[in-house]
């Protein structure tokens, strides 16, 4: 008992589980509503579409036999005959054939409105013939089928015997008369639908392999003649859906075309369309007239338009219903928002934004033509994408942010000047003591500010002087320029550099130099 109770307990929870799993999932797209079999065919017209039929009739003398419910075979054949003749509708054509030893177009291929005689008049009273020549009865169907434009054909064999046809080309199957009849039917084929369909009335008739040489794949039916009207009524509703089939071949793909017009909107190629989206900024939005034309010729489409992108594209909710050929229009929106760029200067700049309107098309009738009409492989075409290219200008615009920020980064930047500058040019301080080596003579020379550049006259020392001070591997120099006169008349200036420690001295152009401090951490600042 707690085994079963656990089990269930497990099922339970799975069972919630896949619940809200499913809870969790986006709702599809609601499919199209299928559409009936009768309902397509009833829009299709498909009883004015014309179908050709050939009945070929066995009149050998087996066919006088009784069937189950005592009728003979033929009796039975030209009551059950006569009732599918007067159920073809007037657009279809028919042609009756009997065979046996020989081979009698009773009726040509003619309107199947026009048959009222056959049965009584035409057809023969009995079946009396010795042999039954299937090939030559083939090969007469094919002639009929020559004669006719209809775009579907339907070959129905009736008998209840095999192949018996001495002397005949067609005597033996697989004899070249039969493979040059399979070459006709092939040839009639590719033109249009022909399809070959055996009505065996008794057993052992072979009609399987006889309508196999002429057929690729013929549609044999039950062994039965109480039957035999039901099975008239099958073939014929057969034919009715091949006819269904020859016109809806033309819709296979159906599309629709998408052209879209409104204010500012041009065409720049297939699929593609250009908006103009001027030269304000904010929200903007453009309505779009969106044109649909199906291109099916039978089936009706159904649309449904979705917009990506950049740009929105606020599209009709529902479904677009559209019938063969028709043009419909619907009104979408068409919005994107135009901001300012960044720039430096006032000027303008361009603007692109892209979306894409894509329409899915379907149709109600696509279930019901693979399935009740057997066409898998039918389909609508491919969904139809059409690109919007929104093309304008915007205003370069300078963020607020933006002068402050270069006031800050010039402040900055000057600040970082000034102490690099200060750094290569301290402030001077103490004495600069200027020596005439010869006499001994000497001149000082105070150090204040940054620079100093001073005449001397120590002496016989004539001379200018300049001053400055310098950090020099890690230490602090004064770094001089002598400029002196020449010590006797018509000699050459003299002219030097150098550096000077503080509290040292050095000699430039003949001249002692020296600095003097009562206190050096107060000499360079």
């Amino acid at each position: 008992m707690s085994l079963i109770r656990a089990t269930a307990h497990r099922t339970l929870l799975i069972v919630l589980a896949a619940l809200l799993a499913l809870a969790g999932q986006a709702p599809a797209t609601a499919a199209d509503p299928p559409a009936s079999r009768d309902d397509i065919f009833r829009s299709l017209k498909v009883d004015d579409v014309p179908a050709a039929y050939v009945v070929l009739v066995d009149v050998s003398s087996s066919m006088q036999d009784e069937g189950p419910d005592g009728t003979p075979l033929y009796t039975t054949v030209k009551r059950r005959l006569g009732d599918f003749l007067d159920s073809l509708t007037a657009a279809d054509q028919v042609a009756v054939i009997t065979f046996g030893r020989a081979t009698s177009v009773v009726h040509p291929m003619s309107r199947a409105d026009r048959t009222d005689e056959l049965i009584d008049r035409e057809l023969p009273r009995s079946a009396q013939e010795s042999a039954s020549d299937h090939g030559a009865a083939l090969d007469a169907a094919a002639d009929q089928l020559d004669r006719s434009k209809a775009p579907v054909g339907a070959v129905l064999m009736l008998t209840d015997g095999a192949v018996n046809a001495p002397g005949s080309p067609y005597a033996k199957l697989g004899s070249p008369a039969w493979k040059r009849l399979q070459d006709r039917y092939d040839s009639l084929d590719a033109d249009r639908r022909i399809m070959g369909y055996g009505l065996p009335l008794a057993e052992g008739t072979g009609v399987s392999e006889v309508l196999g040489s002429a057929f690729g794949t013929p549609r044999i039916l039950p062994v039965d003649p109480e039957a035999l009207g039901s099975q008239l009524s099958a073939a014929k509703d057969q034919v009715r859906t091949q006819k269904a089939v020859s016109l809806l071949r033309s819709d296979r793909g159906a599309a629709v075309t998408v052209s879209v017009a409104g204010k500012d909107v041009h065409r720049a190629g297939s699929g593609h369309v250009t908006v103009s989206a001027g030269d304000t900024t904010g929200e903007r939005s453009r309505t779009l007239d969106i044109t649909l034309r199906s291109t099916a010729r039978h089936v009706p489409l159904t649309v449904r338009l979705t917009g990506t992108g950049d740009a929105t594209i606020t599209t009709p909710g529902g479904p677009i219903t559209l019938r063969p050929g028709q043009r419909k229009t619907v009104r979408a929106t068409l919005t994107w928002h135009q901001e300012p760029r960044f720039s430096l200067f006032p000027v303008s700049h361009d603007y692109a934004s892209q979306a894409a309107l894509r329409a899915q098309v379907t149709s109600p009738w696509t279930s019901t033509i693979r399935g009740s009409l057997a066409e898998g492989s039918f389909a609508t075409g491919k969904p139809v994408v059409s690109e919007l290219d929104v093309r304008g200008s915007v205003p370069g615009r300078t963020p607020g942010w933006l002068y402050p920020l270069v006031l800050l980064v010039l402040l900055l930047g000057a600040a970082a000047w000034w102490r690099r500058h200060k750094e290569l040019h301290p402030e001077l301080s103490g004495f600069l003591v200027v020596t005439d080596l010869r006499t001994g003579q000497r001149q000082t020379i105070p150090l204040r500010g940054r620079e100093v550049d001073q005449d001397t006259d120590a002496g016989q020392v004539r001379a200018r002087i300049a001053v400055r001070g310098r950090q020099e591997r890690g230490r602090l120099v004064l770094v001089l320029t002598c400029e002196r006169e020449a010590a006797r008349p018509g000699g050459a200036q003299l002219r030097d550099t150098g550096t000077c420690e503080l509290g040292k001295s050095t000699v430039l152009c003949g001249i002692g130099i020296s600095h003097e401090t009562t206190s050096e951490t107060a000499v360079l600042q």
